[in-house]
């Protein structure tokens, strides 16, 4: 198959489905904003770039980034009509996905991310118009969220059997539980003492995703598990928005007790961040059947996650993993003290966490439901 992408090259979701697609030896084509920040092997990566007229009217009448998102199809079209692929994916719903309905007549995928569907168009009409544009002229849309289909047709009027939800599932030859010793070596870099439990937010750090909620809760747990180190990973959030949350970490006296990870952190390195934790983090206001929860429960760290029909299908409350109320740092605090607080229930926690995700989101069987989805996407324009 020839396969043209568009996508945000550098993030590392999805470039593992370029890579896959690609080493399957598949003709793959990404067409990105952003520059590629290493070599994809077997994959063409190309920025198109907006001539100057159009760049004025985007960037001088647009508001911002409405004005990138609403032209950048103009030079995309152009690279698609070239490559003349045998289907397009894009991924991510309002500016790719605009760009998705605006590429030609070709079979289609739209994955949505999860806030570009669930925030983005209820903060203004163009941003609406966008997506809603994206999601129709989409052959299927596909997420890693089964029950997405009936949240499309209420509120944006997409036919439920257009969408196909499934796990993408994770790579366990990396996110497993079993790397607990490796992992005490980022305990030493941290300077984290041997007997101190703790917890992480792997999620991006940024309001959407709840940050501020988790940053305000650390005091909280610090006072009843005076031990407790916390890991923080900044992700793709800005460095405006990270000096804020260490200045509020600062007043609370927690400096030393909490780390900041501020550079991009691999695959394999979060495998062991992951393992070292107890708990894992997760406040953001909506979401997809999200990799980062999947990892968390494959590498052993107990789940106190956002209460989100998404996580139904792999969490129970006060089974294998805590719900918490969307925008509550007292919530927050009070899971994530129970679960320090009980390790037994997070040893069970843990053993039933593995076994759902090896039964469930191996990424090995998982992928091929995508290739399975391309061909039946292109058969069906066929006909």
């Amino acid at each position: 198959m020839k396969i043209c992408y568009l996508l945000e090259v550098n993030n590392p979701h999805s470039q593992r489905w370029v890579r896959h697609f690609a080493g399957l030896g598949h003709e793959v084509l990404v067409l990105s904003d952003s520059a590629a920040q290493e070599e994809i092997a077997g994959v063409r990566v190309i920025n198109p770039q907006m001539n100057l007229l159009t760049t004025i009217v985007a960037f001088k009448i647009y508001p911002k980034p409405y004005g990138n998102d609403s032209f950048k199809w103009i030079p995309y079209r152009k690279e698609v009509a070239r490559f003349k692929p045998d289907i397009v994916h894009a991924m991510e719903a309002r500016a790719y996905g605009f760009a998705l309905a605006r590429c030609g007549n070709y079979p289609k995928i739209l994955t949505p991310w999860g806030n570009d569907i669930f925030f983005d168009p209820f903060q203004s009409r163009i941003a609406r118009f966008l997506v809603t544009s994206g999601l129709r002229a989409a052959t299927r849309i596909t997420t890693n969220y089964p029950g997405l289909g009936h949240y499309l047709k209420t509120v944006f009027g997409i036919p439920e059997e257009k969408s196909k939800g499934f796990s993408w599932g994770i790579d366990l030859n990396i996110f497993h539980p079993y790397k607990k010793n490796e992992a005490q070596m980022i305990r030493n870099e941290l300077a984290i003492p041997q007997d101190a439990p703790i917890v992480i937010s792997n999620r991006t750090l940024a309001e959407y995703w709840g940050g501020r909620d988790i940053i305000n809760a650390l005091p909280l747990i610090a006072g009843e598990v005076p031990k407790a180190h916390f890991i923080i990973l900044r992700g793709s959030g800005t460095q405006d928005y990270l000096n804020e949350m260490r200045q509020i970490v600062g007043r609370c006296g927690l400096n030393d007790r909490t780390h900041f990870i501020e550079e991009k952190v691999t695959a394999e390195r979060m495998a062991l961040l992951l393992n070292l934790a107890d708990v894992f983090i997760s406040a953001t206001r909506s979401d997809m059947l999200s990799i980062s929860i999947l990892e968390g429960m494959a590498c052993g760290a107990a789940p106190v996650v956002s209460a989100l029909d998404a996580y139904r299908e792999r969490i129970t409350d006060g089974g294998n993993g805590l719900y918490i109320r969307i925008g509550d740092s007292r919530s927050i605090a009070d899971k994530t003290v129970f679960a320090l607080k009980n390790p037994a229930w997070r040893k069970m926690a843990s053993a039933q966490n593995w076994d759902i995700i090896r039964h469930n989101d191996n990424w090995e069987v998982c992928s091929r439901k995508m290739e399975d989805l391309y061909r039946e996407t292109i058969q069906s324009k066929k006909l």
